[in-house]
């Protein structure tokens, strides 16, 4: 029997740093800390998170395939990625910036790459490709985002 246990450790971002959203940070690693190492974590949605293509503090927990530049959400993030051996998964694979992009501005045509997932560290190589899906009608200014997963369960006896 394959159980999945899920867990909410995060909530929506907000440009400004707030009293809420520390508290939200905080809330978070605590609950990063109590997750068993060996189980699979995905954390993914709309983030609000900008984290551009420069990895260079961050080679462990993103790649340089990101879109943009990187924001303050975008370097707690990446923070928070390096200190508990997480993956940002969009940053990793190559793509032209139209299947990276996943979210475009109604009003000012602004194209952003805002949309995450991450992936503990141990389970990052089981991540074949993410990638927008821009044909997705969705009714939204967010495109629809894939990740392949290759997984090799055992059976428990």
């Amino acid at each position: 029997m394959l159980t999945c246990p899920l867990s909410n450790v995060m909530h929506q971002q907000t440009t400004v740093m707030t009293p809420r959203k520390t508290a939200s940070m905080h809330n978070c690693k605590l609950k990063l800390k109590k997750l068993p190492r060996h189980d699979m974590l995905v954390i993914m949605g709309d983030l609000n998170v900008k984290v551009g293509t420069d990895n260079l503090s961050y080679d462990r927990a993103m790649g340089k395939e990101g879109c943009g530049n990187m924001n303050e959400n975008g370097e707690r993030l990446a923070e928070l990625c390096a200190a508990y051996n997480l993956v940002i998964g969009g940053t990793i694979f190559p793509h032209r910036d139209i299947h990276k992009l996943t979210q475009c501005s109604p009003n000012s045509g602004d194209r952003n790459q805002i949309d995450h997932l991450v992936i503990n560290g141990t389970w990052g190589r089981s991540l074949l490709d993410v990638n927008v899906r821009r044909e997705a009608d969705v009714g939204s200014d967010h495109h629809l985002v894939m990740v392949y997963v290759k997984l090799k369960l055992r059976s428990t006896r």
